[in-house]
């Protein structure tokens, strides 16, 4: 596809990059166990973060359309399949509709509502592969993958074939 970025260049090695050397010590003259203790003689009991918040001065604004894409979105990922119980909860809790809102606060509706989609998309796959092991987590994002790039021919019945599929269509 012509919208995937392409590097012809990668990046060139790190030149002159050491890692930090630890503090030595003789393994003869102390056991392991004591050298993970004295390897830090100092420790750290606490320590205060800067109020970064009282320096930012950008205002916080929501968009106006929050409600209406948000309502428009659990609609569209609870659509007729078996997500409930604490899938459910979860994404309640999420309350991606307010963080697109607020990124995008400017943003039309029909814009908002594809960004909504996809940050509601990007974390229902993230849940889905929180669930599973290396061999399912590769086998839909396979499934994602091929709907996203061959939407005409290639057909798969699991839902987050099918919703990849609808959020890729213009509908």
């Amino acid at each position: 596809m012509s919208w995937l970025p392409i590097c012809p260049n990668p990046l060139p090695p790190l030149s002159g990059f050491r890692l930090p050397t630890p503090n030595t010590f003789s393994p003869s003259s102390q056991p392991a166990s004591s050298m993970l203790s004295t390897a830090n003689t100092t420790s750290l009991k606490s320590f205060i973060l800067p109020d970064l918040a009282s320096h930012c001065d950008i205002k916080l604004r929501v968009n106006r359309h929050r409600k209406q894409i948000t309502v428009e979105t659990k609609k569209w990922l609870f659509h007729g399949d078996n997500l409930v119980g604490a899938k459910c909860v979860a994404y309640h809790g999420l309350n991606a509709g307010l963080l697109t809102a607020m990124t995008y606060p400017d943003a039309a509706c029909p814009q908002l509502r594809v960004c909504n989609d996809f940050l509601t998309f990007l974390f229902h796959l993230d849940n889905l592969s929180d669930d599973m092991d290396d061999r399912r987590t590769r086998s839909i994002g396979d499934v994602v993958l091929n709907s996203l790039y061959h939407p005409c021919t290639y057909q798969s019945n699991i839902r987050i074939g099918r919703m990849t599929r609808q959020y890729g269509s213009s509908d």
